[in-house]
């Protein structure tokens, strides 16, 4: 079964990250085992793009689906770069995964900016100095797939850390 995980830093430029892969039940192990692994990032922005996210979304669905994207934050005070527009790149996103029954996790932006530093992603090869929001999205899927609880005693996870964090 070819399993996707997408995250996104929603935003006037919303940065996205994939990680990809072939999820094959070993009977032996009685675990997911996990190949043909691809990881891919890029920038949808900063002109409006909620059509452009929606297709983009439907063209990388698979048979398992999970999206991850970075929660709206509103402190009840403006401030310098403030962007109300990842609100709405976030309905996009819900309403895609609501009408396909794709599982979603809202993830805080200082969780992942805290574990997954600039140094961790250049060990995991998925650094690229021109695309700072895909940087953000690779810092939630990195951090997603070794924290969370579905995926943190893994194959994935394990890997992640054995690269990136020894």
């Amino acid at each position: 079964m070819k399993l996707t995980i997408l995250a996104f830093d929603p935003g006037g430029t919303t940065g996205w990250a994939m990680f990809r892969a072939e999820e094959i039940f070993d009977p032996t192990t009685e675990e997911n085992r996990y190949y043909d692994t691809a990881w891919s990032c890029g920038q949808l922005g900063p002109e409006e793009h909620h059509n452009q996210l929606n297709t983009f979304l439907e063209l990388q669905q698979t048979e398992k689906t999970i999206i991850v994207f970075e929660a709206f934050e509103y402190r009840n005070t403006s401030r310098a770069g403030l962007n109300l527009m990842s609100r709405e790149y976030i309905g996009v996103i819900k309403r895609f995964c609501q009408e396909r029954g794709v599982p979603t996790v809202k993830v805080n932006a200082s969780q992942a900016k805290g574990f997954v530093r600039d140094i961790h992603l250049k060990k995991l090869g998925l650094w690229s100095s021109a695309y700072r929001h895909a940087m953000d999205a690779n810092r939630h899927l990195v951090n997603y797939l070794v924290n969370d609880q579905e995926w943190r005693e893994g194959q994935i996870a394990l890997e992640i850390l054995k690269r990136a964090y020894r």
